[in-house]
């Protein structure tokens, strides 16, 4: 496991002195297993993993600096070299391992289960705090490690090259980064929202973006996007293909990024008790819907005015691609075309 003494874990919240390591261990564990591992990927936990029992993590002590050493951590004198950049990174991924941690266990922590069932563990001195503050301790640890996770995820963009593993975190689709999506839509920059979003873009750009463009084009498209090799005719094709994804994903996310479909049955993975022991709530789905509504509309008028572009400057020589496909139709029919319908009541067909 990433955290292994009571002081790691300790670092990431103000937890009574009387604490130990040992009965956070589940809790540690399922957090790995349940939200860094997923967002880090496999191999690079496995790889940190290494790193640590390998004790390649050298600490330097921080030198008395006024002026920050070029290359080197601002105020710190200490240079940036791969040692002390997976240093660094290690500790971002175990502060939020540890609130992950902490949302997962503060439920049992003041009960004793046993075979004689399960009692309240009372003192003198202490007593069960109410199930509304528990609640709200557990709302804040479990946003703090979300802003943790995508902290550390910020972290390794940057030094990704000098880290030694890597994290998935480029896409495949036309929309590579989170940073790319946040230019259209706002998901407030976080890479762990951005991941999470990839099965939903990879989906919309099969079934929406691949038959409006054709097959063909939207391969070439695709290749030479990631080749950087894009003539200026294409980027403006990219520029209209990335806003219409984005927003279709969104639509389809608002709907589905909070459903858990299990064996058992379907569930909203992110009720609470809040709704009856306190005064926040869910978003509610009324507007929700609006939401997912808008998304749609301009998604698809984004694709409207995608396909009349190419249908009203396809040739031979100019997105040669598309204008020898089936779906080139021509300036004169592409406004007469019955898809991309901005109309809520519709959905989109493309044939």
């Amino acid at each position: 496991m990433l955290i292994t003494t009571i002081e790691q874990f300790r670092a990431a919240s103000s937890i009574n002195v009387s604490n130990t390591i040992d009965s956070w261990l589940p809790y540690i564990s399922e957090a790995e297993d349940t939200f860094i591992i997923p967002v880090i990927g496999l191999p690079a936990y496995r790889s940190i993993l290494e790193i640590i029992a390998g004790s390649t993590l050298i600490v330097h002590e921080a030198a008395p600096v006024v002026e920050p050493d070029p290359g080197g951590v601002p105020g710190t004198g200490v240079e940036d070299t791969p040692e002390v950049l997976q240093q660094s990174f290690i500790g971002l991924l175990r502060k939020a391992e540890a609130l992950y941690a902490l949302h997962l266990g503060i439920d049992e922590m003041s009960l004793s289960i046993s075979s004689a069932g399960i009692q309240v563990i009372t003192s003198d001195t202490h007593k069960p705090a109410p199930q509304y503050q528990i609640m709200n301790l557990k709302e804040t640890y479990i946003t703090r490690a979300h802003r943790q996770i995508d902290v550390a995820l910020s972290f390794y963009a940057e030094y990704s090259s000098s880290l030694g593993f890597t994290i998935p975190g480029q896409s495949q689709c036309f929309i590579r980064t989170a940073a790319e999506f946040q230019l259209c839509a706002d998901i407030h920059s976080s890479r762990r929202v951005f991941l999470s979003l990839i099965p939903i873009m990879t989906s919309i750009e099969k079934k929406y973006l691949s038959p409006t463009l054709s097959p063909l084009f939207f391969a070439s498209l695709k290749t030479k996007l990631f080749a950087s090799s894009l003539t200026a005719d294409e980027k403006i094709v990219i520029d209209m293909v990335t806003p219409a994804l984005a927003h279709l994903t969104m639509a389809r996310a608002l709907l589905e990024i909070s459903i858990d479909i299990l064996d058992w049955g379907i569930f909203n993975n992110t009720a609470n008790t809040f709704n009856s022991i306190a005064t926040k709530a869910q978003v509610n789905s009324e507007r929700i819907a609006m939401m997912q509504q808008a998304n749609q509309r301009d998604g698809e008028a984004e694709l409207k005015m995608l396909q009349e572009l190419l249908d009203g400057s396809a040739s031979a020589t100019k997105y040669a691609l598309y204008f020898t496909s089936s779906r080139f139709v021509g300036a004169e029919n592409s406004v007469r075309r019955g898809e991309f319908v901005n109309d809520a009541t519709k959905s989109m067909f493309v044939s």
